[in-house]
């Protein structure tokens, strides 16, 4: 039984590596990628579909289509970890696929396999791949259909819908998502990826109802809303930030998530401001402030600018701070 399965492994490790030097040679083709598809095994399948969606070999649709319809319809076993349904996802989506039907068949799959304790679904990244290709589909009622997804069960995927809930028409989308935000979530993260998809969706407005959540009592969701705006990058998103700041005289640690967005959000803005703080600000505001901008060690000019910053202050445990953290050159 071993020497059936080494000799199983190897041969799959054959025709995986022929398929990869067949795309190399003479790169992906109908005629290289199409058996593949067709193939039982779903690692073949996976790579093969992973070729189509890179190469954006369009004629493929019907094939991946099928391949998906062949893995759906048969046990976990088949496809463990939805690894050649989710490449297949994927490509289609890669392929600016319109099938309607395909996608509303995908948001609605559920593969529960063994695991410790009981099942675990493993199609949540399919479902999510799924939701985008519907939203950029022409479907009167795509955002309705993504809507049911804000209830799955699992987290990742109600995080997952929501950019692709900003794909839709924008006000009705909007409006989706700043309810789901008022609403929440057990799940924190959840409400995070609501508002940076609001942000993404129309920063000016939604930049403000955004930071609303950094007034919540609760220190994660305040947390989360400095975060989204300071990825957002949008001007309004700092102003957020700079308000919430001034307004308090006290800085604990509910005002110091703002420097932490602060610093998420890379402009040229956004470092004035802190190196403002770093300059004349509380010592400890300063030092959180450089060891939250050690992420940047590849801007030099930063650093230098940090360096002058201090000497200007002249600190001797900042200065030895900022030699520790980010000496000059580090990458």
């Amino acid at each position: 039984m071993a020497k059936r399965r080494i000799d199983a492994d190897n041969r799959l490790t054959e025709r995986l590596a022929g398929l990869r030097a067949a795309v190399a040679d003479g790169g992906a083709t109908l005629e290289t990628l199409r058996p593949a598809l067709a193939d039982p095994n779903y690692r073949l399948v996976a790579a093969a579909a992973g070729y189509a969606g890179d190469g954006l070999i369009y004629p493929l649709e019907p094939d991946l289509i099928a391949a998906f319809r062949r893995l759906a319809d048969g046990p976990h076993t088949q496809d463990p970890q939805c690894t050649a349904k989710g490449a297949i996802a994927r490509a289609l989506v890669a392929l600016d696929c319109t099938h309607i039907e395909f996608f509303l068949a995908g948001i609605r799959l559920r593969q529960l396999e063994p695991a410790w304790g009981g099942s675990q679904d493993t199609a949540l990244d399919c479902r999510v791949t799924c939701a985008m290709g519907l939203a950029a589909t022409a479907y009167a009622r795509a955002l309705p259909e993504l809507t049911r997804l804000l209830a799955d069960p699992e987290p990742r995927v109600r995080a997952g819908v929501m950019d692709a809930i900003a794909c839709c028409e924008p006000l009705a989308a909007e409006s989706v998502l700043r309810t789901k935000a008022q609403c929440g979530d057990p799940e924190p993260e959840v409400t995070g990826a609501c508002l940076l998809a609001l942000l993404r969706l129309d920063p000016a407005p939604c930049a403000a109802f955004v930071g609303t959540f950094l007034d919540r009592g609760d220190p994660t969701l305040r947390e989360l809303a400095a975060l989204a705006l300071g990825e957002s990058r949008l001007p309004e998103a700092l102003t957020e930030l700079r308000t919430r700041w001034d307004a308090e005289p006290y800085k604990g640690a509910a005002e110091q998530v703002l420097l932490k967005g602060a610093a998420l959000h890379r402009s040229e803005a956004a470092f004035d401001w802190l190196l403002s703080l770093v300059a004349d600000g509380e010592h400890r505001i300063a030092e959180r402030i450089l060891r939250d901008l050690t992420a940047y060690r590849g801007n030099e000019r930063l650093r230098q600018r940090l360096a002058a910053a201090l000497a200007a202050r002249q600190d001797a445990d900042l200065i030895a701070l900022l030699a520790r953290v980010w000496p000059a050159g580090a990458e």
